[in-house]
């Protein structure tokens, strides 16, 4: 039984793959729609010329994990993090995911191509929220010392 539905799981992958491939432009369209939005909403430091590439990057990374390639969706949370796009643009962009893939699912894929997509989303958030963390983590360590500097020349 398992065998089964893990030959489905790998059917259904291969079918979200190909559907994303064969429909990439628009992928990339509702990407790229989603990060032009957020590029003013958020502290991003990207250039707006510089946004298709992320856009076609992010479906390259969602091609690579329903591939089974090695993919690294915590990397890619971690560089959206550091290019400075917020939560919300990572709650719209997996909202655009999840659009087209129903979009283009017939209702008996539509469970388990959530359950893959959530696999998915879940990595890239991980990467986003750990790379928040080392951030704030380095700006503590760095006001600490302006703060002991200031401290030890307050104290002469």
């Amino acid at each position: 039984m398992e065998n089964t539905s893990s030959a489905q799981s790998e059917q259904l992958l291969a079918l979200l793959a190909q559907q994303v491939e064969d429909q990439r432009a628009d992928l990339v369209d509702r990407y790229l729609g989603v990060l032009r939005e957020s590029l003013f909403s958020s502290r991003a430091e990207v250039r707006p010329s510089a946004l298709k590439s992320i856009a076609a990057d992010e479906v390259e990374t969602l091609l690579r994990f329903l591939r089974r390639a090695e993919s690294s969706t915590a990397k890619r949370g971690e560089q959206l993090h550091q290019a400075g796009f917020n939560a919300r643009a990572m709650l719209k962009l997996s909202r655009a995911t999840r659009q087209f893939l129903l979009e283009h699912s017939e209702d008996g894929q539509i469970a388990p191509m959530l359950e893959i997509i959530d696999g998915y989303e879940t990595g890239i958030i991980e990467g986003f929220i750990q790379s928040i963390e080392d951030t704030n983590k380095i700006e503590r360590v760095q006001l600490e010392r302006v703060l002991n500097a200031l401290h030890q020349s307050g104290d002469k």
